[in-house]
């Protein structure tokens, strides 16, 4: 078998869909299992401004501590679907995992370690700006380079 393992990190942009159907296209003729993963930090959640003052009755640690569980907690509700019903669906297996804080690249990197991946299978692109979960972006590239496994990048 050439693959067992692929890991996709997914932010829910449309790359990173592409990434997955991919990823989904190749356990099919590998009878491999899919590992999803997004990163939850603080940065990608965080609305400018909120942490300078201009958000009023509430701390900025509550704040934040607020805006990283909604985000977590959407993030658990999209991976359990593209997991659970999505990729099941196409007849693969696949797990999944939210890691909350850290460097995102980083965080992908010791994952796929963790994991045991054969193949990272990872979009282009990620979302841009300021949005509830980024997990991509110029994040690819440092995948690419880093990464102790084959990596696909997908368009």
């Amino acid at each position: 078998m050439l693959y067992e393992r692929i890991l996709v990190p997914f932010d829910g942009s449309k790359f990173a869909k592409r990434a997955l159907d991919e990823a989904i296209k190749i356990a099919q003729n590998t009878d491999s299992v899919l590992y999803l993963c997004t990163v939850v930090t603080v940065s990608n959640v965080i609305p400018p401004g909120s942490l300078l003052g201009f958000t009023k009755n509430t701390s900025a640690s509550s704040l934040r501590s607020r805006l990283i569980k909604s985000a977590k907690a959407e993030a658990e509700k999209t991976l359990n679907y593209q997991a659970s019903v999505y990729c099941r669906s196409k007849g693969v297996k696949a797990n999944y995992k939210i890691i909350v804080n850290g460097n995102v690249a980083e965080e992908i990197l010791k994952t796929a370690k963790q994991k045991l991946a054969d193949l990272i299978v990872i979009g282009s692109q990620g979302l841009q700006g300021i949005s509830r979960i980024k997990t991509l972006g110029s994040v690819s590239r440092k995948i690419s380079e880093l990464a102790d496994c084959a990596v696909l990048i997908v368009r």
